[in-house]
């Protein structure tokens, strides 16, 4: 069996309001503290890896050091994994560390720019100016980097659709393979929650599908309710998980599944920390049913942009996909438009969601689940 590794750098340098990932304040004792741990996890994994994902936090918020003393440690997974991501935000990304990736086999850079509009930049309380996020771009791209995405955020309050518009005409002239478009979600546990009666619905719907239309035809194929890519450039990890495959998640928050068992870790470095040395588990699981599990798959492969595919969710699951899903539930969601099926022919092979399901992506999940 081939797992996917995720691998969390709860650090930051500073907190953004907006997010309600684990993370805190770097401070370069604990981090090296944290990277040893993660190395003697690393170094006593006996497992065929198929796609790396360094995430955060961010991790480019770690010194040179202990990013090559983690590099160094995955180099063998690294090296037989078919993609190998990691995560970095402007203000953190050196030339020398763009180099130092490169030279330990990261093939793909994801760039939190976020916006290219400085007011909207300092409302998200990011620390990067918009001239910043532009120039590791362009910076990436010509230290060798081949596979380069961008995160963007849409749907502040009083954004207007025209001004997003501008926005994304800007972005598809870099040179970037993949573009993540992420509407703004106050979550309560932030301080932006504040801000939940502030944001139009409707114009968030607009953007949303302009996203759809416009990204396209700029060359950069809708594979997945937030995602856009050019051919062949999709996301293999993230595509593992909304494929419902297997992954082993590293660190404080991060979340295993395996064999329809979901363990999630401590929300807690130091408790993490000390639970590693002294060999106890501190996470919270859960056991999911077989039927569970097939319908967690139908709502994640609904999010991709080819739907449920009857025969490979047979395969996978082994259920018919009539056996976990009610017809009337899906008739009715075929004539409301947030469905349709997918056929050859006349044989109905799988279903997927229009663009208006895409916009309601969750309440037709919820329905489905």
């Amino acid at each position: 069996m081939s797992y996917h590794l995720y691998i969390h750098i709860p650090f930051c340098k500073s907190k953004c309001p907006y997010c309600d990932f684990y993370s805190l304040p770097y401070e370069e004792s604990l981090a090296r503290q944290y990277i040893d741990i993660l190395s003697k996890e690393i170094r006593n994994l006996n497992i065929n890896v198929s796609t790396v994902y360094i995430g955060g936090g961010t991790p480019t918020v770690l010194s040179p050091n202990l990013l090559e003393s983690l590099l160094k440690t995955m180099e063998k997974i690294i090296r037989r994994s078919k993609e190998s991501t990691i995560e970095a935000n402007p203000e953190s990304l050196s030339e020398d560390k763009l180099k130092l990736f490169l030279k330990k086999g990261i093939n793909r850079i994801s760039i939190g720019i976020q916006s290219l509009r400085e007011d909207k930049l300092k409302f998200l309380g990011r620390i990067h100016s918009t001239g910043e996020g532009i120039d590791v771009v362009y910076k990436a791209k010509r230290i060798g980097f081949k596979n380069i995405s961008v995160d963007l955020i849409y749907g502040v309050p009083y954004e207007t659709l025209e001004s997003w518009r501008k926005e994304l005409k800007a972005i598809v002239k870099l040179p970037v393979t993949h573009i993540s478009c992420y509407s703004l979600t106050p979550e309560e546990s932030t301080p932006f929650y504040k801000f939940k009666e502030e944001i139009d619905e409707d114009t968030v719907a607009q953007m949303f599908l302009y996203n759809m239309n416009y990204l396209p035809r700029k060359g950069f194929y809708h594979y997945e309710v937030s995602n856009f890519a050019k051919r062949n450039y999709q996301c293999k990890h993230n595509l593992a998980y909304w494929d419902n495959a297997p992954y082993i998640g590293l660190g404080p928050s991060a979340v295993s599944f395996i064999e329809g068992r979901r363990v999630k870790n401590v929300e807690d470095i130091q408790r993490y920390i000390e639970g590693k040395n002294s060999k106890k588990s501190l996470i919270i699981e859960e056991k999911l049913s077989p039927r569970r599990r097939a319908k967690e798959t139908v709502c994640l492969n609904l999010r991709r942009k080819v739907g449920v595919e009857f025969a490979r969710f047979r395969e996978k699951t082994g259920f018919d996909f009539w056996e976990i899903e009610d017809r009337d539930v899906v008739r009715r969601l075929i004539k409301n438009g947030f469905l349709r099926y997918k056929k050859r022919g006349k044989k109905i092979i799988g279903l997927f969601l229009t663009k208006k399901g895409f916009l309601y992506a969750d309440e037709v999940c919820s329905e489905l689940i």
